[in-house]
């Protein structure tokens, strides 16, 4: 007989009776263990912050409550909690949660992407405001050698803007502390170039995350796609860890496949659209790759009727080396996931000084 959620410890059961204990108590522990899912690359995450998460997901339920519920996880060994810091998932946890939640994560991409873009301000002529980041923490020793990868992939025009987010050990990256022996590394995301049209009259719908094949240094057609809204996890996510990208070849020698966003338009928005890659261009931001015409294909994806089709560069572009170069293959899944939110754009530096404030960490 399975013990209760107020007495069960984690040396009480096995994995499958934890499975069964979550499954049977859903209404109460799910929805906190897909919270802590969500934002996996966070050391910890508060009451107050778990709280936020649970309204979001439409449940109100009050402070003790919600301290009560995470008592029971936690003398089940699915979370911990450091004091007033917070909570967050123990490797049986993660593994639980990332199995339990998967039908509710179906295509939650979508959501998170619009819920990102709500937060977004940046101006690229006023060189100020927030833009949306793809970050890693690594080892300090990887990042001389990935300096020559992400310049080159900056140069070749594949990357969103011209700057990177770097942070040293001790210091903070989207939310979560640098460790020692580590940097913080990012990349401006595609939401921002999203989030910027939408803000000058052109909306664009998120169709697919697509593998862009390039030749001679510009886009030829698509070789894959994955739906968002079919999908539990970014779809160029998938392309890079599946190894299936050559973002280092494609900036270096003008060929091989780069992820992208393929969007939708309406066609009224299209004289807009131009004037607003233009005013990018001549702010040195980069990152719309190719726009359609209206009702025409898109290189080999056809569009619908009214509608233009657009092809933005993701900020996972730079950051695809990693798992070229099998840097970061293995292990918890989870800990592999780049982190993504909002950062200030004055805090980001040019991507031409990231050599020398590399050095200057070491």
């Amino acid at each position: 007989m399975l013990p209760s959620p107020a007495t069960i410890t984690h040396s009480d059961v096995s994995h499958a009776d934890l499975r069964a204990l979550v499954a049977e108590h859903a209404e109460r522990f799910q929805p906190i263990l897909a919270a802590l899912r969500d934002q996996p690359w966070r050391e910890l995450l508060t009451a107050s912050e778990l709280m936020d998460a649970l309204t979001a997901q439409g449940l109100n339920q009050s402070e003790r409550t919600l301290r009560m519920h995470c008592a029971e996880l936690c003398e089940a060994g699915l979370i911990d909690r450091e004091g007033r810091r917070g909570y967050r998932l123990t490797a049986v946890g993660s593994e639980l949660a990332r199995e339990l939640t998967a039908s509710r994560r179906l295509g939650s991409i979508l959501y998170r992407m619009e819920e990102t873009m709500c937060q977004l301000t940046f101006d690229p002529e006023a060189g100020e405001g927030l833009v949306s980041v793809n970050a890693y923490v690594l080892r300090q020793s990887l990042l001389p050698t990935l300096i020559d990868d992400i310049e080159a992939v900056f140069r070749a025009g594949l990357a969103v803007g011209q700057r990177v987010l770097l942070a040293g050990p001790g210091e903070d990256i989207l939310g979560r502390a640098v460790p020692a022996g580590h940097i913080g590394l990012g990349t401006v995301c595609s939401l921002t170039l999203a989030s910027l049209l939408l803000r000058r009259g052109v909306p664009t719908q998120p169709l697919f995350g697509g593998l862009l094949r390039v030749v001679d240094g510009r886009p030829a057609h698509i070789l894959d796609m994955v739906r968002y809204d079919a999908s539990s996890l970014s779809p160029n996510e998938l392309f890079i860890r599946a190894h299936l990208t050559s973002v280092g070849q494609a900036a270096r020698f003008g060929a091989g496949a780069v992820t992208t966003s393929v969007r939708e338009l309406p066609m009224s928005a299209l004289p807009r659209l131009r004037e607003a890659e233009e005013r990018c261009r001549e702010a040195g931001f980069p990152g719309i790759l190719a726009i359609g015409r209206p009702g025409q294909p898109l290189l080999n994806i056809p569009v619908h009727e009214g509608r233009v089709g657009l092809l933005l560069s993701t900020g996972l572009n730079p950051l695809a080396c990693l798992w070229e170069r099998n840097l970061l293959a293995g292990g918890d899944p989870d800990s592999a996931r780049p982190m993504v939110g909002p950062a200030d754009w004055r805090t980001l530096i040019p991507v031409h000084d990231l050599r020398a404030r590399a050095s200057a960490l070491t």
